[in-house]
């Protein structure tokens, strides 16, 4: 789209980009080509203003269909090897105008251009070429019948018959001798424009037509498209400051720890102070476009706004349900009576000059660094920053932050381009972190600063570089101004860590809930950490673990930070010695235990952990000795039931065996006896009975005095 290039782009996060294009034109439209996947973007954000005296009247774009459903959609269908035949073959019925050439050597002789018989004389023969005197067009205007070819040879000596109304004849006419057609059929001059039009339009690309008033016009278009995520990479530079260099001691145990591969793969000591930091980011971004970049005003978002698809380029009819129509009479007109009517500022702007801007990154050799060779001498921070200088203007906009590169961009058609978006020398300092669930065993050197560049830092790989040495690389979080920001770029291998993760029930305490003891218990988690360093020089371990939603710790030292359910602390550790430490959670939980089911020696256990006091023991003893009692009775009431059922069955034996004796003889003693047994039997009923009745207010009583007991126990 020359007529009106991109002068301005911004490249967001997630997959869209914003084109600005701004020009000037003249003329009544504008067409502008997109990707067919870009359609639905660009009509949902498609803004078209003209800045000068004219106006924009609307935009046209091509329908979604691909080229073939567009073809098929017209009367004309025109191949690739026969298209003259095709179209006098769709013309079929349509009137037309054929200009022929008299070319009767073309033919073999004969006036119309129909061909010799086979067998007549010269049928084989060439003429000579005609004089252009010879050459003569003769206009036939007819309907047009239909084409007839030879199907072994199509393109030899086609026949067009063509219908002469006046003159009601079918003339055969030669398609060699057509020289010029004319269309006078309105109709069929609009098909064939129509199937050159969608013949023009590309299989993968959609148009957007412009329409403007006629005239000089300064016109500015705007609209969201897919465009690749723009990407960042950082560089980080440090060196250490006096007061973090090892001393003359400490650098002679360095060189000969260092002389031992396996004590580490970074440097040994890691005292704890400030180093100077130098950090430099370069944006990444692609030019995906038909066309090159030249001189574009170019802005980079970080953060997260809301995108999504929505379906605007391709209709949609909702499917309705069919409603035969119905035959329907009415006896008479209907009528209804007439009834009577009644009566926000604009966000500050960070302006990073040329030494807070971005330079230039220097390469060091990686061969170099491989093979353990020294880096030059050049390749420092004060040398990394001189290397390039460029401006950038940062800006807040709410939930995002944006670079805007202060000078214009090229770069061509599918190529590429890097950016500097960040330069700034930062305080910071190195050392050791462990979090066993981010990495086991070892600790890692981790660079720790503070975003004090006044810019909202996106996510992207970070190079670490100390002191012109290859240190590691890293990823740096998305980070917003004035938030601390770790780079854990190596792993010590000269400290080992190794976890012990332990969980324990503590009794905190013993009290009385009515007919209940409430044992509070804690629920101890306990974290041992024992770390074995094989150092030349002291170290220092920051370990850090999470803290557990409702534990809080003890039998710990307070933790160096703490912060969002996370706790670290600084753990001294000598050379080649190891070193123990210990973090303790613990969380308060409750369960009921029914007295009744409470043993003589857990009371005494409880007397003994002083969880009960001497008269709270004598109580619960006293409960206990009165439901030992009620135990007794309600022992003693199954025996009276068991009893009972016995009693119950001897009366059912006795009886059968009663209902068949007579009343004289001996049957009659024999009955008198089973009576009497029978009148036993209910005496002893009877006095089961009495004696259940009176247990049963025993025990109602000892209940009572139970609960009276403990009631006097139980606290507020």
């Amino acid at each position: 789209m020359p007529d009106l290039p991109i002068r301005r782009l911004v490249i967001y996060k997630h997959g869209v980009g914003y084109f600005e294009r701004r020009g000037p034109l003249s003329g009544s439209s504008l067409r502008l080509s997109f990707p067919r996947e870009a359609m639905d973007d660009v009509l949902k954000s498609l803004v078209a203003l003209d800045l000068g005296a004219g106006r924009v009247l609307g935009v046209d774009f091509e329908t979604p269909e691909d080229r073939a459903a567009r073809v098929s959609r017209g009367s004309i269908h025109l191949s690739d090897e026969r298209s003259l035949l095709d179209l006098l073959r769709d013309l079929r019925g349509r009137r037309v105008r054929l200009y022929l050439s008299d070319r009767r050597w073309a033919m073999g002789g004969r006036p119309g251009g129909v061909p010799p018989a086979p067998d007549a004389p010269g049928a084989q023969l060439e003429s000579p070429p005609p004089s252009p005197a010879a050459h003569r067009l003769s206009p036939v205007e007819g309907v047009v019948l239909g084409v007839d070819v030879a199907e072994e040879e199509p393109l030899k000596a086609p026949l067009v018959s063509l219908y002469i109304p006046e003159e009601r004849q079918v003339r055969p006419l030669g398609v060699r001798q057509i020289e010029r057609l004319e269309l006078l059929d309105e109709r069929a001059a609009e098909d064939l424009a129509y199937f050159l039009r969608a013949s023009q339009s590309e299989e993968d690309r959609r148009a957007a037509t412009l329409r403007l008033s006629e005239g000089d016009h300064d016109l500015l278009v705007g609209y969201v498209a897919p465009a690749p995520a723009w990407r960042v990479s950082y560089r980080v530079l440090f060196e250490p400051t006096n007061d973090e260099r090892p001393s003359t001691n400490d650098q002679q145990s360095m060189t000969n720890a260092e002389s031992r591969p396996e004590r580490g793969a970074v440097r040994s000591s890691f005292v704890v102070g400030r180093s100077s930091v130098l950090l430099q980011g370069w944006g990444l971004f692609d030019n995906q476009l038909d066309e090159d970049l030249e001189g574009v005003e170019l802005t980079l978002v970080a953060g997260m706004p809301v995108s999504f698809r929505y379906r605007l380029y391709e209709p949609h009819i909702p499917e309705r349900p069919l409603v035969a129509d119905e035959t329907r009479t009415v006896a008479g007109p209907i009528e209804f009576a007439g009834m009577v009517a009644e009566a926000e500022p604009p966000s500050p702007l960070l302006r990073m000059g040329p030494p807070a801007m971005a330079r230039g990154m220097m390469v060091a050799d990686a061969a170099a660094e491989m093979a353990g060779a020294p880096a030059p001498a050049a390749f420092s921070m004060e040398a990394a920053e001189a290397s390039a200088q460029a401006e950038l203007v940062g800006e807040e906009r709410g939930a995002l932050f944006q670079y805007r590169v202060a000078h214009p961009v090229t770069v061509a058609r599918g190529q590429s381009a890097m950016v500097p978006i960040v330069s700034q020398r930062l305080e910071g300092h190195k050392e050791l972190l462990y979090n066993g669930a981010k990495l086991p065993r070892h600790p890692v050197a981790s660079l720790r600063m503070r975003n004090e560049t006044g810019l909202t830092l996106e996510r992207g790989p970070a190079t670490v570089v100390e002191e012109g040495d290859y240190a590691g690389e890293a990823v740096l979080p998305f980070t917003r101004a004035g938030s601390e920001l770790i780079l854990p770029y190596a792993v010590e291998l000269g400290i080992s860590v190794a976890e012990e993760h332990r969980s324990e029930r503590q009794l905190a305490g013993v009290s009385v809930r009515d007919e209940y003891l409430l044992l509070e218990e804690w629920d101890v988690q306990r974290a041992v950490y024992r770390i074995a360093s094989t150092l030349a020089a002291p170290a220092i371990v920051t370990v850090e673990q999470p803290l557990l939603h409702g534990y809080e710790l003890f039998d710990t030292p307070p933790p160096s930070e703490q912060s969002q359910g996370v706790a670290r602390w600084e753990v001294r550790c000598p050379p080649g010695a190891e070193t123990t430490f210990a973090v303790l959670q613990r969380m308060k939980t409750a369960r009921r235990e029914h007295v009744r089911g409470v043993s003589g020696p857990q009371l005494r256990d409880y007397l003994r952990r002083r969880f009960l006091d001497e008269a709270t023991f004598q109580a619960l003893a006293r409960v206990l000795h009165i439901y030992a009692q009620i135990g007794q009775a309600q022992a003693r009431l199954q025996q009276i039931e068991q009893e009972r059922q016995r009693i119950y069955r001897r009366q059912q034996q006795t009886q059968q065996s009663l209902t068949p004796l007579g009343r004289e003889g001996d049957e009659g003693a024999l009955r008198t006896r089973y009576v009497a047994l029978l009148g036993e039997l209910e005496d002893q009923l009877g006095t089961l009975g009495a004696e259940e009745g009176r247990l049963q207010q025993e025990i109602q009583r000892l209940e009572a005095a139970a609960a009276q007991a403990l009631q006097a126990l139980s606290k507020p």
